[in-house]
């Protein structure tokens, strides 16, 4: 996206908020502000005129202490204010996956990665979607979208890989997803082969839904002893915004 194009945007999406502006909790706006420039900068409340205000920047410092973080790309960063640091630093989006380290990276694929891969694919999809494509309301999180955000994201990204449109996905378009850009990428053989419930070589849109969404269910449930999506784990989404 070019410079001029990304500040544009930036500037429209800040003054969708703005009638909002000290009357709603500015915490909550930061949620809803989506940050297309500066590249890789994050929310982050400010003050302006005796006024908090969300605003998308980059940090230049960071507490020495933090909460460390994993990020869509698998690197583990000291806490979340690095993470957009040195994002900002690349001028690259690089899209949070979750709080806490990152599994470890392993020549062969763990049992443990095996499980988190899905979830990390579907935040992989994410961070695409919020740059490549748009969306009518910013996205929130992966771990606060419903099964029905879940599934249209993966339905979306199954129309983009199916080269000839024949509602199934060869090896060939699997190779679109670009194995090396992505988290965990050496579980990525073993789990498109397992997504192929009845050996045809082909997967389904049906079964690439089971694999993604259904699975990435599982392995949240199971990880934080919560669903997704839960208020505990959520806050309400604000519908008059």
């Amino acid at each position: 996206m070019a410079g001029g194009r990304a500040q544009r945007k930036q500037r429209q999406a800040e003054e969708r908020l703005q009638p909002y502006w000290g009357r709603t909790d500015p915490e909550k706006l930061c949620q809803l502000l989506k940050c297309y420039s500066p590249i890789g900068s994050s929310c982050q409340v400010v003050d302006e005129g005796n006024v908090s205000i969300p605003k998308c920047i980059c940090p230049q410092t960071c507490p020495k202490q933090g909460e460390p973080v994993c990020s869509v790309l698998g690197k583990t960063y000291g806490s979340e204010c690095l993470l957009h640091k040195e994002a900002c630093r690349k001028r690259r989006r690089m899209g949070l996956s979750h709080k806490g380290p990152c599994l470890a990276p392993a020549a062969e694929c763990t049992e443990a990665e095996y499980g988190q891969f899905p979830y990390r694919l579907m935040d992989w999809f994410l961070l695409l979607s919020r740059t490549g494509e748009s969306y009518h309301s910013p996205s929130p999180p992966q771990a606060c979208m419903s099964y029905t955000e879940r599934r249209t994201l993966a339905e979306r990204r199954f129309t983009v890989l199916d080269r000839n449109r024949d509602g199934k996905l060869s090896r060939r378009d699997l190779k679109k997803l670009r194995y090396k850009q992505m988290p965990l990428e050496h579980c990525a053989q073993r789990f498109f082969q397992s997504c192929d419930s009845n050996g045809n070589r082909k997967v389904t849109l049906q079964e690439w839904i089971d694999c993604l969404v259904l699975r990435t269910e599982t392995w949240f449930r199971d990880f934080t002893s919560m669903k997704m999506g839960s208020k505990k784990l959520c806050p309400a989404r604000d519908k008059n915004l």
